[in-house]
């Protein structure tokens, strides 16, 4: 049988009302989307919620399930129902060892405020709040933008519907996109914890690629999209069907956001495409040099599926050249699917910003069989690669830990 534990969408037969409830109760235990090492020997898988399962990082077992405790401000307008939210993506918080993540606390109580909070991590069990605010509804977040002073969220207009929550206990059918909506950023100070909410246009992303400062603005890059249709239309009956996996939009579009604090004012450009590399602004899944986190760059790395505007299963891993530079490059080969991307920079960081090498595996598809591609950053050159003894099926995130073996 199938265990009662809330999914992305649900199991077929579905769960009757008593194993729903079991499955709110219960949370989530689907946390193969990402993994972080917090600290030495501290390994954790993880979802976009509060609980993760910290694992041994060589025989991948699992040592136990972690629900940190931690205090939320209370106040009247905030009684809450579940701090059970949270981010598949934690940033490193620049010049110390922690993390930064968040929890969104969602109220049951109809007509009563919610609150995220901007949270650190210190290790896979400890966590403390830096700020929290107030909100009228908790949006889905997959992650977020750091800078060394700045945390920036974009609160797209995808609302947790509580009452579709507690009646279906199916997130993907607890979510309400409203199109006409704009997105709201909540920048956050992080030494002060003071909050400035601005709004932008509507937009969805899932990714962001990197921040920084620069004279007096924050400059964020995300992998945006016009709705969140294409989550929904990732489902078997349509991936196995060969003209509905190719009818729906998957293309993501590189967006550049630049804050002004000062006059309170957001500002928004995408990026032109060269013939080298005709899909490089569809990327997602990014990746990049983490010697350029939160510092001015030129590179981001990620997957571009649909890479021909026809087949799904075009998939390119793309290079874009954020600094108009004409350094758009791409790495694909027919019926191999690529998945995440890891960088790898040269010992020492390199002289130049692509000095490294890309490591993710691809499943061949001709062959039935998966294998580690290591390519070239600069020339987006396959240099080397490695038989996987098993297949490997496209994946969400993964990354590259130099110290564990």
């Amino acid at each position: 049988d199938i265990a009662p534990y809330l999914l992305f969408e649900t199991v077929e037969p579905e769960f009757n009302v008593f194993q729903r409830f079991e499955a709110l109760l219960r949370g989530i235990d689907n946390m193969n989307v990402n993994v972080y090492k917090f600290g030495e020997n501290d390994v954790a898988v993880l979802n976009d919620f509060w609980k993760v399962y910290t694992i041994d990082p060589i025989s991948l077992k699992t040592r136990t399930s972690i629900t940190p405790s931690i205090h939320v401000p209370k106040s009247p307008s905030a009684f809450t129902f579940l701090n059970f939210i949270s981010s598949a993506h934690p940033l490193p918080e620049m010049g110390t060892p922690h993390h930064l993540s968040y929890l969104s606390s969602v109220n049951i109580i109809p007509g009563m405020k919610s609150r995220i909070s901007l949270v650190r991590i210190k290790s896979s069990e400890e966590r403390e709040i830096i700020t929290s605010w107030e909100v009228d509804r908790v949006p889905y977040m997959h992650s977020f933008a750091a800078t060394k002073n700045y945390v920036v969220f974009f609160a797209c207009p995808y609302f947790i519907n509580v009452k579709k929550m507690v009646r279906y206990a199916i997130p993907e059918r607890s979510l309400d996109w409203e199109q006409e909506s704009p997105t709201i950023l909540y920048v956050v100070h992080i030494k002060s914890g003071k909050v400035v909410t601005m709004m932008t246009d509507n937009v969805f992303m899932m990714h962001q690629i990197n921040a920084f400062e620069r004279d007096g603005v924050i400059i964020v890059d995300i992998s945006a999209y016009p709705n969140p249709d294409f989550v929904k239309n990732l489902e078997m009956k349509n991936l196995l069907d060969p003209i509905k996996r190719n009818q729906f939009n998957t293309r993501a579009s590189v967006r550049r956001y630049t804050i002004t604090l000062n006059t309170q004012t957001v500002v928004w450009k995408t990026f032109r495409d060269t013939e080298t590399a005709p899909c490089a602004s569809a990327l997602d899944l990014p990746t990049i040099n983490e010697f350029y986190r939160y510092r001015p760059y030129c590179f981001a790395y990620g997957v571009a599926l649909k890479c021909n505007n026809v087949s799904l299963s075009d998939i390119a891993i793309v290079k874009k050249d954020l600094c108009g530079r004409g350094r758009d490059k791409m790495w694909k080969i027919a019926n191999h699917y690529a998945v995440e991307a890891w960088f790898i920079p040269e010992p020492g960081g390199g002289k130049y910003e692509d000095d490294g090498y890309l490591v993710l595996p691809v499943l061949n598809g001709e062959a039935k069989s998966s294998y580690l591609a290591f390519i070239d950053a600069r020339s987006m050159e396959m240099v080397n690669s490695a038989e996987i003894p098993m297949i490997v099926p496209f994946n969400l995130h993964g990354r590259f830990f130099d110290d564990l073996l």
